[in-house]
C-alpha cells in the first residue's frame, strides 16, 4: 500500500477537492489525498464492470451510493446496512484478477484488465469478419428495442396536427 500511495501521490493522483453536503445542512469544501484509495477503487470498479451484469452493475452503483450516505451519516448499526452488507459481499465473489492502471499529471486510466470471471469475449464483441455474433439478429431487437420510442413518437406528431 505504500508504495502505491507513493507512485499515485508523486503523479499527483487522488487529489478530492469537492463541496460536501454535511448532515447537520451545512455546505462545506474538503479536500482529500486519498491515492492509493483512488487507484484500488477505479481498478475495482472496473473489475466489476467486466464481470457482473449490465443490471448488477446498475444496482450496485444504487446500493453503494446508499452505505455511503449510511457510513457518512454514523448509521454503522443501521439494519438497513446490514441488508445493504450482504448484497455487497455477495455481488464481490467473481469480482477479481487484474487491472493495469496508467498515472500521469495528476490523471488515472485503466489500460488493461484481466479475470477470469469476465463477461466480455472479443469474439463477440467485434464488429470484424471474424465475429462470432449474429448480425442479422441486430435488426429484430433494435425493432423491438425502440418500438415504445416509435410508437410514442407517431402518437405525439398524430396530437400535434390536430392542434
Amino acid at each position: 500500500m505504500n508504495t502505491l500511495t507513493k507512485k499515485a501521490g508523486n503523479a499527483g493522483v487522488g487529489i478530492i477537492d469537492h463541496i460536501e453536503d454535511r448532515v447537520v445542512g451545512i455546505k462545506s469544501r474538503e479536500v482529500y489525498e486519498t491515492p492509493a484509495a483512488s487507484c484500488l477503487i477505479e481498478a475495482h470498479s472496473d473489475l466489476e464492470k467486466m464481470v457482473h451484469t449490465k443490471h448488477q452493475n446498475k444496482f450496485k452503483s444504487i446500493i453503494d451510493d446508499e452505505w455511503a450516505y449510511l457510513a457518512y451519516s454514523g448509521l454503522w448499526q443501521d439494519p438497513l446496512k446490514t441488508d445493504l452488507d450482504g448484497f455487497i459481499e455477495a455481488s464481490q465473489n467473481t469480482v477479481s484478477g487484474t487491472v493495469k492502471l496508467k498515472l500521469f499529471k495528476g490523471s488515472m486510466r485503466v489500460v488493461g484488465r484481466k479475470s477470469d470471471y469476465s463477461l466480455y469475449s472479443h469474439e463477440i464483441a467485434t464488429y470484424g469478419t471474424e465475429s462470432t455474433f449474429d448480425q442479422r439478429l441486430a435488426n429484430g431487437f433494435v425493432q423491438l428495442w425502440g418500438m415504445q420510442s416509435t410508437e410514442a413518437n407517431k402518437l405525439q406528431k398524430k396530437r400535434s396536427r390536430k392542434i
